[in-house]
């Protein structure tokens, strides 16, 4: 066995039992309950029908809201009950996978930046940016989102477009904004023309991301009537025509002063995109890209949504983690990181009375 093979392996290992020690700690009932895990298994049950939803489940939201979330995960979490558990089990199990399958690709990515300890970036994304640790441990479609987005841009950089697009496919029926991978592989291929006066003409199937999102509108409109059902699902989309709206505490979403947070995120958001673009300028470009369209989103959790710049960081900073006083330090606060995730999934959830309609 390689020595990659074996550092990939402890942090397959490592990913799966930091979430059977949540699980563990916090109980399964609990897990199954938060955020946004039941209405993903609603949307599961259902497939947006309205009938179903009113039948069936008794959320305190309007039925128009459901098309927010896409349909990438709920797809998988009805493959994973196909193998016999049931949907809540499944959906535990997709975002399980998702969590290991990020982690090698950002192992994979930190190797091809140049990293000579890649091991250590894959186990900083898995605990080290708040709220990643909660949202691989819970019912979430961040981890998959994420997931596409490391492995789209990981294939892109070696030029295999094919397989660049199918991650970039999968961001994108999980998740909106995993269309602006197109923008940022549109940008790098402007200034790619711009230096070398040619275009890189095979990467034309990562454009077929714009397809996938097409798809899931005509999904919308066959499943609701409505080809726009997302962007008439209510006040989810949180973008605003002006930056730092964040900050305004009368924004609906926000309704809190307690922000600063929300600075160092945008603090190390920003180091790692001016850094990453040293070292590959495909990462830099999807790092700005999503880091301006971050900087409009007027939301409380700027924490969640932040979590695809991550991979962008990492890379970005490096050399800064390959210092042995890094991984120290790191280390020592995993703990806290851990109080930290226990505290979150123990208060971000919905007490569901009746479980039968999710199975």
């Amino acid at each position: 066995m390689t020595g990659n093979l074996k550092q990939v392996l402890i942090v397959a290992v490592v990913a799966c039992f930091s979430v059977f020690g949540v699980w563990w700690a916090t109980g399964m009932e609990k897990i199954y309950e938060n955020f946004d895990g039941p209405y993903y298994l609603a949307v599961a049950k259902s497939w947006y029908k309205q009938d179903v939803l009113r039948t069936n489940f008794s959320f305190p939201t309007p039925l128009e809201y459901y098309p927010a979330h896409f349909p990438g995960y709920p797809l998988l979490i009805n493959l994973a009950a196909l193998t016999g558990i049931n949907r809540p089990q499944a959906m535990l199990a997709v975002n399980l996978a998702a969590g290991v399958t990020g982690a090698i690709f950002m192992f994979a990515a930190a190797q091809q930046a140049g990293m000579s300890k890649p091991w250590v970036a894959a186990l900083v994304w898995l605990f080290f940016w708040p709220r990643m640790w909660a949202v691989r441990s819970v019912g979430s479609p961040e981890t998959l989102f994420i997931a596409g987005i490391i492995s789209s841009v990981y294939f892109f950089n070696r030029k295999m477009y094919w397989w660049s697009a199918l991650g970039a496919i999968v961001a994108v029926v999980t998740k909106s904004p995993g269309i602006l991978l197109i923008l940022a592989y549109g940008l790098w291929a402007t200034e790619d023309y711009l230096k070398n006066k040619r275009w890189e003409k095979r990467m034309y199937p990562v454009f077929l991301a714009g397809l996938a999102l097409a798809g899931v509108f005509c999904f919308y409109k066959l499943q609701t009537g409505d080809f726009w059902a997302y962007f008439h699902s209510g006040d989810n989309i949180h973008l605003q025509i002006l930056p730092f709206k964040v900050f305004d505490s009368n924004q609906p979403w926000v309704g809190n002063f307690w922000l600063e947070d929300v600075l160092w995120i945008y603090l190390a958001g920003a180091w790692g995109v001016l850094a990453v673009f040293r070292y590959n300028r495909v990462w830099g470009w999807w790092g700005l890209v999503f880091y301006i369209s971050l900087l409009f989103v007027s939301h409380r959790d700027i924490s969640r949504y932040s979590l695809p710049l991550i991979p962008v960081v990492l890379i970005g900073v490096h050399k800064w983690l390959e210092k042995k006083e890094t991984v120290y330090i790191l280390a020592g606060l995993l703990l806290p990181a851990f109080l930290y995730t226990l505290n979150f999934v123990n208060h971000n959830f919905l007490p569901i009375a009746n479980w039968a309609p999710f199975l």
